[in-house]
């Protein structure tokens, strides 16, 4: 298995260079999340196996806390990324082991 091989965090759908996450109240919403450029949201797991609360909080997050919204969107309107992150270095590499409690970080994009 080849080794991914880490470098500075990108938007996977548009590969713009970001900003560390950063640590966001929006609504109901207490995250650790970024915005790129291109709409593109990413939501930080900091342990690395909470992808399902990541993949809920990024969805309503792109939503603007539309929590209806979020609920009520099909797989087809978005697009979702998971990358293994260090935090220190804020650089990232796509995948990684999924029950590894390396952070991750989830992207979502909406169509």
């Amino acid at each position: 298995m080849a080794v991914m091989r880490k470098k500075p965090l990108e938007c996977p759908f548009c590969e713009n260079l970001l900003s560390k996450p950063v640590d966001l109240r929006s609504g109901a919403l207490d995250i650790t999340a970024g915005i790129c450029k291109c709409r593109a949201v990413y939501v930080l797991d900091r342990s690395g196996h909470n992808l399902g609360e990541a993949f809920m909080d990024a969805l309503v997050f792109a939503c603007n806390s539309d929590y209806d919204k979020a609920l009520s969107l099909m797989p087809e309107a978005y697009e979702t990324h998971t990358f293994e992150y260090d935090c220190n270095m804020n650089t990232a590499c796509p995948g990684g082991d999924k029950i590894s409690k390396t952070p991750k970080l989830f992207f979502i994009k909406l169509k």
